[in-house]
């Protein structure tokens, strides 16, 4: 059965803008983010275009091996072509508008275990060399994130669910997988003054259940904002965002979590627990791996990969959050400024 897609956007919204913006103040990002349950293995893959260069594309890139270890790398580049978004030695490739992509990667990438993973990488820590290749093809029609309170036209952004099979390679050993993500991509103006945070969490079951949220923290001048969504029965419900968890503690796992959404006659509460969380501060030329202490303005976002439960059924998916450094406790390592990444 063919996917309805939510929205009224053309093939074309969904191929990337190479070498030129419409609008041209507007940054184009797309994600990559899933999980396998049974391998262990977790990625998250990010290009987000800059505002003043139509070439440059920023890059993050996490991965959780079976071990429990984190690997993270960042980089920027301007390789872009055809279909294929680009960074260094990031290619997210729209194979068929809102149906298959593919995600490539290859760079040596360092190991976080232990404190690492809060405080960021050491000068001397492990770099290891590692690749990923993976396909996505959507499980669910794309949910608009914005609705009828974000940005409108020519503004976008959506997420939607997908399926994936691929192999990560560390320094030779391979690690098959095969699980469930959310892809998203935007292309939205990016205003940062006055922000405090945000989360993005998405979930799916074995039963083909799923969720959904994209929430802002309040401001000094605006309340919270945002909005939810639950998948049942292969229709997406459009949801209020009745409880919501804020990013307040820098833990590399297992906290607990919970969300509460609505829509309609369906309530949803949902508990999660953190399997592995990963911390980036951005600054001026990009992003420095770490919740890095301090009372300088700045904020710190925590992608993570989480378990979750609802009404006795296990799922799993992304959940990330971010909140000014100020707002959150992060534990004091000594190693405020020799992360070694920039």
């Amino acid at each position: 059965m063919p996917l309805e897609f939510a929205g009224s956007w053309p093939p074309q919204a969904d191929v990337p803008q190479v070498g030129f913006k419409e609008p041209p103040d507007h940054h184009e990002a797309y994600w990559l983010y899933g999980y396998d349950p049974g391998a262990k293995v977790g990625h998250y893959l990010y290009l987000a275009a800059e505002k003043d260069d139509v070439l440059l594309r920023r890059e993050s890139v996490f991965l959780l091996l079976p071990d429990g270890s984190v690997l993270a790398q960042h980089g920027a580049g301007r390789n872009s072509h055809g279909t294929t978004a680009a960074g260094d030695r990031l290619e997210i490739e729209c194979l068929e508008p809102f149906r298959r992509w593919r995600g490539r990667y290859a760079a040596p990438m360092y190991r976080l275990a232990g404190e690492e993973i809060v405080a960021g990488p050491r000068p001397d820590s492990e770099l290891v060399e590692a690749v990923i290749d993976l396909e996505a093809e959507s499980a669910a029609a794309p949910w608009n994130t914005e609705g009828d309170w974000g940005e409108q036209p020519p503004s976008l952004r959506y997420h939607q669910f997908y399926d994936t099979i691929g192999i990560v390679r560390v320094d030779g050993t391979a690690y098959p997988f095969a699980g469930l993500g959310f892809r998203s991509h935007s292309r939205r103006r990016r205003d940062m003054p006055g922000f405090t945070g945000h989360a993005i969490i998405n979930g799916r079951f074995p039963s083909g259940r799923g969720f959904g949220l994209l929430r802002y923290r309040a401001t000094a001048d605006r309340p919270e904002r945002g909005r939810g969504f639950l998948y049942l029965d292969g229709v997406l419900h459009d949801a209020d965002v009745v409880t919501w968890p804020h990013l307040d503690e820098a833990v590399p796992g297992g906290e607990r979590l919970t969300i509460e959404l609505r829509a309609g006659r369906h309530k949803a509460v949902i508990t999660a627990e953190t399997i592995a969380s990963t911390f980036v501060t951005p600054v001026p030329e990009g992003r420095k791996y770490g919740a890095h202490v301090g009372d300088e303005p700045g904020t710190v976002i925590s992608p993570a990969f989480a378990r979750y439960q609802w009404d006795g059924e296990t799922g799993y998916g992304g959940l990330e959050r971010s909140a000014l450094r100020s707002a959150i406790t992060i534990p004091d390592t000594g190693r405020q400024d020799d992360s070694g990444n920039a």
